[in-house]
């Protein structure tokens, strides 16, 4: 048994991984309560509830990790926000309010800052028990330039560049890291974000269940086999 910390695990990726993992020992995180307290009660799971963007809810978890998860061994980061809008399109009232300062940010943080904080705060944990992974999902925006998405597309950018520097590193100590990119997937992310799409767009999506098959076909490789990043897409979706 394997024990593993899951982010946005109350809806989504986060919450599809967590039923697919459920034989292991898991700790769900994610930021609204009664999701979160209800996948974890359908699991017989762990949670705690816990702003990822948040600094000192971050360092609660910590210390919550390191008095009831010692044995931590993996970290599969699924939190994720969305926004959309090129620049010229910014005197459009709809993409104005999908590109407040604070939603940017909100982006940025959830995204890039996020990720980074996870990573920062948990690979100690890993490297002090010889062994372990990372698993974070990025996107298709984390490996192409798409410019309807400028601010999606570097929160996702930061990321993925992030793990590549910091894979030979990670490696050294026994502990390995994967970006899983998918392309589109069919969540409440866009909803979220006041940006909800056409259904004709919506049906060429990933389900979350089917990305979450993807995060357990790289949990379950030998360890001594690692995947730097993996890309899946709807294949009427290019």
């Amino acid at each position: 048994m394997r024990y593993v910390l899951i982010t946005g695990a109350g809806d989504g990726v986060g919450k599809a991984t967590a039923k697919l993992l459920k034989d292991e020992k898991l700790l769900l995180v994610g930021k609204t309560e009664n999701k979160l307290k209800k996948v974890a009660q359908n699991l017989d799971a762990e949670y705690f509830v816990c702003d990822i963007t948040n600094i000192d809810k971050i360092n609660e978890l910590k210390a919550f990790v390191e008095k009831n998860f010692a044995k931590l061994d993996t970290i599969i980061n699924c939190a994720g926000a969305w926004t959309k809008g090129e620049i010229s399109q910014l005197n459009d009232k709809h993409f104005a309010e999908l590109n407040t300062l604070e939603k940017i940010k909100n982006v940025l943080d959830t995204n890039t800052f996020g990720t980074i904080a996870m990573i920062t705060t948990f690979a100690p944990v890993l490297i002090k028990n010889k062994k372990g992974q990372i698993i974070n999902v990025n996107s298709q925006s984390g490996v192409e330039t798409e410019e309807f998405c400028p601010v999606y597309n570097a929160s996702k950018h930061g990321g993925y560049y992030y793990r590549k520097a910091i894979q030979r590193d990670l490696a050294k100590h026994n502990v390995k890291i994967t970006d899983v990119c998918p392309g589109l997937i069919k969540t409440n992310l866009y909803i979220q974000a006041n940006d909800e799409l056409p259904q004709g767009i919506m049906k060429l999506g990933l389900s979350p269940e089917t990305v979450a098959k993807t995060i357990k076909y790289v949990f379950d490789m030998p360890h001594e086999i690692t995947i730097p990043s993996i890309e899946v897409r709807h294949i009427k979706n290019f």
